[in-house]
């Protein structure tokens, strides 16, 4: 198994390259843009989608033949703990907003080869969320030999934990308020001081060394106090969602807010501000009604749609159904959605969210030729990824997948 592996992503190494130019033709195209074609070509040019039409031709350019397929934008994760090396995705100090998954990301791992196999071919990845102040996270594709090759967007927000992972949840909100009130008011000496061209130089090295390493510490805490990042914040319970808002209300954080299913009473109230949120796998909980006695089921996604909630699912690697996108889209249709709602939770909204809405989430000239080709409807729990194709270029087929043709022999 693991030579298997070995061969895999030496495959996967061996095939990084630059953009390219595709033509997918006679496919079933689900555009997540508009109404889908019955029978469509994709044409991808330079690695961006320059046409979808139900017949295009253009000389010169390689011409994959999806007959019988179907055709869809790359699922987008908009949370990921997983693919970082170690067993641990949390620090040990609850305040690092200077560290990074940059030094973290290991694009051999496994996680990433099942991502590619699975049709994520955008994925968030955050530090875990027991820290307080975590850190950067990151926007990657699940190919590349390095995490510069992999890479979409650097820096897409910075980690926030408001519920501790144990004990006191009033002193663990108000260590991290007095955290972004020392580096509101840090930033602040920052501006005054820079106005009237201040120098902070004392002429003791040392000392002068210090106050330098502690600015590039904070740094990544000046950005999203300014706004220039956002606070992608973990909650666990509706107090957690509770707290989250004041929080951005008060230091004017752009926020985006990680769901456990325990936030289901604040959904109401996030429907009324107009917030949108990343829900997590889990699609339902089992509670005491507290008036009857009874065990009641709460189904999450249920929830926060009837009260108006517009929101994106994440998935689980360590859950049977819930790690595919496309598992968690068709409960989503099970539970009351519609097919255009189910979908767009897994590429459109997501893609949004996370701030790379421009170039993914559907198939549109203009954004990036990131496309899944499936054995059959996305929904149907019966299709394979038979292709993908990252910027115009196919790079993993299931013909040649080593994993699966030991599984199954040949891939099939």
């Amino acid at each position: 198994m693991t030579r298997v592996f070995a061969l895999f992503v030496f495959a996967v190494i061996a095939s990084v390259g630059g953009a390219q130019d595709l033509l997918i033709k006679n496919a079933r195209v689900i555009t997540c843009a508009g109404p889908e074609l019955k029978i469509g070509c994709v044409l991808v040019k330079g690695g961006k989608i320059a046409a979808v039409a139900e017949s295009l031709d253009e000389p010169g350019v390689p011409v994959l033949d999806a007959r019988g397929k179907v055709v869809m934008p790359g699922f987008v994760l908009p949370h990921a703990t997983a693919g970082l090396d170690g067993r641990n995705q949390n620090e040990m100090v609850p305040v690092t907003p200077y560290v990074s998954v940059l030094d973290a990301i290991d694009p051999s791992l496994p996680f990433y080869e099942d991502c590619l196999r699975d049709g994520h071919l955008s994925i968030c990845v955050m530090p875990g969320d027991r820290t307080m102040i975590a850190g950067m996270g990151r926007i990657v594709r699940p190919w590349g030999a390095t995490v510069e090759n992999m890479t979409i967007a650097a820096e897409p927000g910075l980690k926030i934990a408001v519920a501790p992972p144990s004990g006191n949840r009033a002193s663990w909100i108000a260590k991290l308020r007095a955290e972004l009130d020392k580096g509101r008011r840090a930033l602040e000496k920052q501006e005054r001081e820079s106005k009237v061209g201040g120098n902070e130089e004392t002429g003791n090295a040392v000392l002068d060394l210090e106050a330098m390493g502690a600015k590039k510490r904070q740094l990544a805490l000046f950005r999203l106090l300014r706004g220039d990042l956002t606070a992608h914040v973990a909650c666990k319970t509706a107090g957690d969602v509770l707290q989250a808002l004041k929080l951005a209300k008060e230091f004017k954080l752009k926020t985006l807010l990680i769901c456990g299913p325990n936030t289901w009473r604040a959904a109401k109230h996030l429907a009324k501000e107009k917030i949108s949120v990343v829900l997590s796998a889990t699609m339902a909980i089992r509670e005491i009604d507290p008036e009857t006695g009874k065990e009641i089921e709460r189904v999450i996604p249920k929830i926060f749609h009837e009260a108006g909630v517009r929101f994106a699912i994440s998935t689980a690697t360590g859950s049977l159904g819930g790690r595919y996108a496309w598992y968690q889209a068709a409960c989503l249709m099970r539970y009351g959605m519609s097919r255009e709602e189910a979908l767009a939770a897994v590429t459109k909204i997501p893609a949004d969210l996370i701030g790379v809405g421009a170039r993914k989430g559907s198939l549109e000239p203009g954004k990036d030729g990131d496309v899944l080709v499936l054995t059959d409807d996305p929904l149907s729990g019966r299709a394979w990824v038979d292709q993908a194709v990252i910027g115009g270029e196919v790079v993993y087929e299931r013909s040649k997948d080593p994993r699966l043709s030991e599984v199954f022999g040949g891939g099939k």
